[in-house]
């Protein structure tokens, strides 16, 4: 019998839709649920042991979770036959912390369980390595806004497929990079990455996300940067919407659009450009679906690339572009974008979605063409996970 010991961070991810590229502090979490936001990790959760409830495997297992809002309150929600049991050394709160999820890490590494899975982003997983340090097996479920580290399974169907190697003694352990980046700089269009730890996680390069690559200055100004900039401004039309998203090769890209877009352009945020100008800047779920009320889907552009070294081009810091608004613009009215060294550095020349929606991200799956260079288009195969 496997015991694995599963902790739920409830407020993971929730500032992603609205904007807030994280929930670190207390603060930004009030202003998350001002905005709207709601919790989606323990939905997440939900997803994981319903589809594991479905393999015999699960005879094999027993899950140990804090009470309430951190496992205790998903798990009663679960049907199907499955052994959990509540540790009840702690008392958790209505409103969690970054304390909270340290606590019940540390009282479920005296429990010795055989492996902690965490339902969070990179500053939940910060967390978990300072509670357990960086020999105590771990692994991530993602379900936060950043999630640049490689202690994640890349998605849920995934992680169930992992969960079960496990039990049946199937997964060997080595250590990855523990990196975050800081939110407060992340807001202010900086980017200031570093790594916190090191995590024993699963040795599984078909199941687990690489830790993110950084582009470097060097490559940003590159002559195929500028080719791509080029070949995208021929295409530009008037009277429609472009939804650019995130990231330093989309900031360089906003160059086709004039100097006015490239110097107004977020790094790290969704901009929407109309007519040559940014009619609105770090756009939430709820800015880009009022824009879409003004506009036929068929003249709108969401324009993404991948993260480098990952290849996720939704679902992993871009959350703004939800399910809804991918499934109502529509897949045809997607483009992406890719310096070479970015296509040659993904694992396994895949991309990858992973949009909340698992309808939405079977449509997705197949080949897609990539602009990398003047005129010059690559297909490239997407998966969901």
């Amino acid at each position: 019998m496997k015991s694995i010991g599963l902790i739920i961070n409830p407020i993971a991810g929730m500032g992603g839709k609205v904007g807030l590229k994280g929930t670190d502090g207390i603060d930004i979490q009030e202003e998350a649920i001002k905005r709207g936001a709601v919790p989606i990790a323990p939905s997440r959760t939900k997803r994981l042991i319903q589809e594991l409830v479905k393999f015999p495997e699960i005879n094999e297992l027993e899950f140990l979770v804090p009470e309430g809002i951190m496992g205790e309150n998903t798990l009663k929600t679960i049907s199907g036959n499955f052994r959990w049991k509540v540790i009840n050394q702690l008392s958790i709160p209505i409103s969690t912390s970054r304390i909270d999820t340290i606590n019940a890490a540390k009282v479920l590494k005296r429990y010795r369980v055989d492996l902690i899975i965490f339902v969070g982003g990179d500053g939940t997983a910060r967390d978990i390595i300072d509670a357990v340090g960086d020999n105590f097996p771990v692994l991530g479920i993602p379900s936060g806004v950043k999630m640049h580290s490689g202690v994640f399974v890349q998605g849920i169907d995934k992680g169930v497929q992992l969960i079960r190697q496990f039990i049946r003694d199937r997964i060997q352990f080595v250590t990855t990079e523990i990196i975050d980046l800081d939110e407060s700089a992340f807001r202010d269009n900086r980017i200031n990455t570093k790594i916190y730890g090191i995590g024993l996680v699963p040795s599984n390069l078909r199941f687990m996300q690489v830790s993110k690559s950084v582009s470097t200055h060097q490559d940003l100004i590159s002559e195929n940067m500028e080719a791509i900039m080029q070949s995208f401004k021929k295409t530009i039309s008037q009277d429609r919407l472009y939804i650019l998203g995130a990231g330093s090769t989309l900031k360089m890209l906003a160059k086709a659009f004039g100097d006015n877009v490239y110097d107004q352009k977020t790094l790290l945020g969704i901009d929407l450009i109309l007519n040559n100008m940014i009619i609105a800047k770090d756009v939430s779920e709820n800015d880009i679906l009022l824009a879409l009320k003004k506009y036929k889907y068929d003249s709108v552009k969401i324009i993404v690339t991948p993260i480098g070294g990952q290849g996720f081009i939704f679902g992993r810091g871009n959350q703004q572009l939800s399910a809804k608004i991918i499934k109502d613009i529509g897949i045809n009215n997607i483009e992406i974008v890719a310096t070479q060294s970015k296509i040659q550095n993904l694992p396994k020349k895949r991309l990858f979605v992973d949009t909340g929606s698992k309808n939405l991200d079977k449509k997705l799956f197949g080949y897609m063409k990539v602009l990398i260079d003047f005129d010059m288009y690559i297909m490239i195969k997407i998966e969901p996970v």
